[in-house]
């Protein structure tokens, strides 16, 4: 007689009690159960950025497509961080002993950044997920709860050990005075681009990126100290690029988003009307009329605008006071030469803010 065909053995069923679906992933790790748990909550919880996107069955087969074993992860430390400047500098300290993947993508902003589920994996899988605080991106560290992987968790501000500024909070400001007061991300708080100033870059965040590294990594703790070094040496060698750059009497600039309080106070710059307090925030039409006053009144002959924000206001304010847009960019793009590595990044911003403050001294909407 004959016998009835064996039904195959479903698949393998993590012994975790949060977790009631399938793996499918060859060799998974308790890793895995702990980011499918944690997915599972993230799907239900509205107030995680991004995480309503994140069905069942395709995290499942993401995860399987995507992590793999540790060993693949092992010749290099794996780092992910919110923003490209990040990268930046920390390419910059480890060279080659460092793969950063950048969450926030060239031409986007950080302020509405939405994590995909390829972001949750990478953060899951990394030895190091580093963010600026400071209320620039203060959605990674709910994605990092979310995911809570083996990585070291650390933000830029507490790196170098300053206090984080609460979230943007219009109701904080007084926004009648928008020429008296750049944007600082919080009522009280530090503007978080702290790395357009090369030399808080060189004196602060270097050495406490080497130091932390050379925690994460001692084996190659020589290996940082030593390209740290010489990046600080490049850095002091840039500044004094940046002020020959910068050394005409124009000092007064109008910027869209108010991302520039380091730069400008590195290079004696003066901000005297920002568009938008808050990113992602209009205007009100009497913060409007008081901000072409102001440029009417002083002579501004441009606004600068960034790739990560919409320029349509900016553009018709410039045309209310006959004046023109410059493009500036506090992130820079990897796909450009001119903004791919961090000097090229300040040397193009300094460029802008020259000839941008040549405008305003010339009073025309001309280059």
């Amino acid at each position: 007689m004959e016998r009835a065909p064996r039904r195959p053995k479903p698949p393998a069923r993590h012994n975790n009690p949060r977790s009631h679906r399938v793996c499918l992933r060859v060799g998974c790790s308790a890793d895995c159960a702990l980011v499918l748990s944690r997915a599972d909550r993230a799907n239900s919880n509205p107030h995680i950025p991004g995480t309503q996107s994140l069905k069942p069955a395709a995290f499942i087969v993401l995860l399987a497509v995507l992590l793999p074993g540790a060993s693949a992860w092992a010749s290099t430390l794996s780092v992910v961080v919110t923003v490209n400047p990040l990268a930046l500098l920390i390419e910059e300290v480890t060279g080659e002993r460092a793969s950063v993947h950048v969450l926030v993508p060239p031409g986007a902003s950080p302020h509405s950044f939405e994590p995909k589920p390829s972001d949750l994996v990478k953060v899951a899988r990394a030895d190091v997920f580093l963010s600026v605080g400071g209320g620039l991106d203060d959605w990674s560290s709910r994605l990092f709860q979310t995911v809570h992987g083996r990585a070291k968790n650390q933000t830029l501000f507490g790196l170098i050990g300053r206090a984080s500024a609460p979230s943007p909070d219009r109701d904080a400001h007084d926004h009648a005075h928008h020429h008296d007061h750049a944007h600082d991300h919080g009522d009280g708080g530090e503007d978080p681009h702290l790395w357009l100033d090369p030399i808080l870059v060189a004196d602060e965040i270097v050495p406490a990126l080497v130091r932390y590294l050379s925690e994460v990594d001692p084996s190659s703790a020589a290996h940082y100290r030593e390209r740290g070094a010489q990046f600080s040496a490049t850095l002091a060698q840039l500044d004094g690029e940046l002020r020959t750059l910068l050394s005409g009497e124009a000092r007064h600039y109008v910027a869209f988003h108010g991302a520039w309080k380091h730069f400008g106070a590195r290079y004696a710059l003066e901000q005297v009307a920002v568009v938008q307090e808050a990113p992602g925030e209009a205007p009100t039409p009497r913060e409007l009329a008081n901000l072409v006053r102001s440029a009417r009144r002083l002579n501004l002959g441009a606004i600068l605008v960034e790739p990560q924000l919409d320029p349509r206001i900016a553009n018709t304010l410039s045309n209310e006071f006959g004046g023109t847009t410059v493009l500036v960019d506090p992130l820079g793009d990897p796909g450009d030469k001119a903004r791919s590595t961090y000097p090229d990044l300040l040397r193009f911003n300094a460029r802008a803010f020259r000839h941008a403050m040549a405008l305003h001294a010339k009073g025309n909407s001309s280059p």
